[in-house]
Formats: structure tokens, sequence, C-alpha cells
């Protein structure tokens, strides 16, 4: 007899038969899943993912199950393993995406020549491996004497970081000049756009995984691991903390004020900015 009869009989839709068809035998494979995984090795089943354990039941059994039916199966009876936690906080790509929105152009556009003091300057974040963990480096450069204007130094590479940077940019007291960063995380946050936009700099950001728009200050990073004696005592296993602090502020005095540069006509960035 046809299914349209049958049911027509019992009095029921047609999709409804098939619906609890389907479901019925859903619950069915069910309940042959849930043994072949509890089966599966200790660590496996309270560690390992939906595609591990898929993967595993097949191997053991000989029954494919979609990682996909296996996470719903897993989520449904509590067998899910641990997840890892969140890298970031809930809502952090969404605030990213949205601080990302009208970022300024690439104004310096490599013209790194400048004819006045504190009227190009360009900043960045590097980071210097010790013993203990990685110290963060956010220097200032005036491309008109190659100078380090101000710098900070610290454990994190936070806005603590940035604003420790700006609040000694502050004190030069430069008005109408233009700042260039890359797009780094720090530099694209609501916080740090407030900062030289009220002191009246207009911004300036390289484009997007371009390090060649802010290469005189890539170019600086690169200058100190290697005339210091940086890479020399990284691979001692000598360098704390404090050593690679004071290896920076040494480096910066000696780079303003000794380091002279073929660029600035053989003179130091202080020799040539007097």
């Amino acid at each position: 007899m046809r299914t349209r009869k049958v049911c027509e009989i019992a009095g029921i839709p047609k999709s409804a038969y098939y619906f609890n068809c389907k479901n019925g035998n859903k619950e069915i494979e069910v309940m042959k899943v849930i043994p072949l995984i509890e089966r599966l090795p200790e660590k496996m089943r309270e560690r390992a993912g939906s595609k591990t354990k898929s993967e595993k039941t097949k191997q053991r059994s000989g029954i494919a199950i979609s990682h996909k039916r296996m996470a719903r199966i897993c989520r449904e009876y509590g067998l899910l393993a641990e997840n890892r936690a969140k890298k970031h906080p809930n809502g952090y790509y969404s605030n990213r995406k949205e601080e990302r929105k009208n970022l300024p152009m690439n104004m310096l556009n490599r013209e790194f020549a400048s004819n006045e003091p504190f009227e190009k300057l360009v900043t960045d974040v590097s980071y210097f491996k010790t013993q203990s963990g990685w110290l963060y480096f956010s220097p200032v450069m005036d491309l008109y004497s190659r100078k380090i204007l101000c710098y900070s130094i610290s454990k994190n590479n936070d806005m603590a970081l940035v604003n420790d940077m700006l609040d000694k940019l502050d004190s030069f007291r430069i008005r109408n000049g233009l700042i260039h960063s890359d797009q780094g995380v720090l530099c694209t946050s609501k916080e740090y756009r407030k900062r030289p936009e009220g002191n009246g700099f207009v911004r300036s950001m390289s484009r997007r995984a371009n390090c060649w728009d802010n290469a005189c200050i890539e170019h600086f990073f690169g200058t100190p691991k290697v005339e210091s004696g940086y890479d020399e005592m990284l691979k001692e296993k000598v360098l704390s903390y404090e050593k690679t602090k004071h290896l920076i502020e040494d480096f910066v005095s000696y780079c303003n004020n000794e380091r002279i540069q073929k660029n600035l006509g053989w003179k130091t960035p202080s020799g040539f900015a007097a």
C-alpha cells in the first residue's frame, strides 16, 4: 500500500510520517555511536576533538561517522572535549574591525626626506628577546635629523607602552607635524588616535603588511640588534630584562650623540639638528 494511502487512513500528514521515520533512524544511529565513543581511550575521549574521535572510531570499528555528526552527538550527551581558552575575549574581532574603519592614508608616501625639525616623525614597536621573556621598545624618530626624540620600554606590549612614549613626545610641544606608524594593533586603537590628533598632528599609516612604508624606523630597529652586541649576548643566554633595557638605552644615546651617518653629511643626529 502506498504511503499516501496509509497516511490518509491514519489521519496524519505525509510529511509527519517521514519526519518521524527520519528522527527514529537518527535515534537508532545515536544509540549505536555512543558505545563506540565510550570505548575510545580515556585521554582521547576527554581531550580529542570531533575529527579525531571520528577517525579513530572508523579505524577501530569500520563505521564511518562524519565529524559534524560526532560533534552533535557528543554535544547532546555531554561527551565534548574541553576547549582551549579563547585567545581573545568576546567582541575582540568586531571591535578590531570597527577600529580599522577610516584609518589614515599613507600621507608620508615613502618621502623620508624632511627640510625642518619635527616636520615628519615615525614610530613603531620592536621586540627584544630576553632570557625571561620579551621586552618591547617604542621610539619616535625625527626624519629631519634621524634623531630618536623619545622612547618607551616595557615588558608588556600594551597601551601603557604607547601612552608613555606619547607623554614624552608631548614635552617637545610639537604642533602641526606629521606622525607616521604602521597598522599595528596599538596604533589603530581608538585610544591611540585621540592623542596625536588632539595635539594637532597629521596622522599617517603604512599600507597593510608593507614594512617598506616605514623603512627608516624598521632599519633603525635592526641596527642595535647587530651593533650593540645584542645578538651575541642572546646566543650566550646572558640577557636579562634589566641588561637588555640598559643595552637599548645606551645604544639610543650612542646613536644620537656619537654614531655618524652618511645621509647626514657624516654628522651625528644631535650634531645635525644643532
